[in-house]
């Protein structure tokens, strides 16, 4: 008799080990579900928060985070070049126009030839460091006019052609000897980099400074294939503007902060 109580009671002992072992699977797993859950919450919150600021960017300043490519640093050079962004575009009538709105200033002119999406023309080296200070002002991004070192290597985006995309020039890729600006992107192809319009439709300028003139890489819409190079090089006064100079920026990577 007392036996068969003992075996029934080990047999009890090993039942109740196995519900609080499975208890505590239950509870393991159900701790996993709820962390899973969570973490996709909150990256579903971060998400759309961030699309939010991005949709507020282009909003203000027709510029957001697509709008930019992501150089990388040139590690093959005597000089370390450090990574950065640049905009894929320059800078264009529908991105300054706000800037000018914003600044209570009079636009640049056109020349009859479209505003929006076409390369911003007629402004001078001042305004180019203008527009660099107030949108980084009103983003925190670090805006600035890129060197022509910077420049050139990121328009050759790792090529050593006279083009990023070869030695022979091809009218199809590169807005010259139109005889006005041309909306950009358009339909020619981004380099590597996913930059567009690197060769021709506006020369623009760089930070720089060679005997109080500042250096303007790219070629324009005004030129011949030998002027629109990775290398070409035009130069000119901080005052002085024409109607196929105009600029695009870069920004550091780091300490990026939101819109105030």
């Amino acid at each position: 008799m007392t036996e068969n109580r003992d075996t029934e009671l080990q047999q009890l002992h090993q039942k109740i080990t196995r519900l609080e072992q499975a208890l505590k699977d239950s509870q393991a797993r159900l701790a996993q579900c709820l962390a899973a859950a969570n973490k996709n919450q909150i990256s579903s919150v971060i998400s759309s928060e961030d699309e939010q600021r991005q949709n507020e960017l282009y909003a203000q300043f027709r510029i957001c985070e697509a709008n930019w490519s992501v150089i990388p640093e040139d590690n093959k050079q005597a000089v370390l070049v450090p990574a950065f962004k640049m905009l894929n575009t320059p800078v264009t009538f529908e991105m300054y126009d706000l800037y000018c709105l914003d600044t209570h200033q009079q636009p640049p002119g056109d020349e009859g030839w479209g505003r929006e999406n076409r390369p911003v023309i007629n402004v001078n080296h001042f305004n180019a460091l203008e527009y660099a200070h107030w949108l980084s002002e009103k983003t925190g991004w670090q805006c600035q006019l890129p060197t022509e070192e910077q420049w050139e290597y990121a328009c050759r985006a790792g090529t050593v052609t006279d083009y990023w995309y070869g030695d022979v020039p091809d009218p199809r890729m590169m807005v010259m000897g139109t005889g006005k600006t041309m909306p950009t992107p358009g339909i020619r192809l981004a380099n590597p980099w996913d930059l567009y319009d690197m060769h021709g439709n506006v020369w623009e300028w760089t930070a720089t400074d060679k005997h109080q003139q500042y250096i303007l890489c790219g070629g324009s819409w005004y030129n011949k294939a030998n002027w629109l190079t990775s290398s070409a090089r035009n130069i000119a006064f901080s005052n002085e503007s024409n109607n196929n100079w105009g600029f695009r920026l870069i920004r550091k990577l780091e300490n990026e902060q939101n819109v105030t």
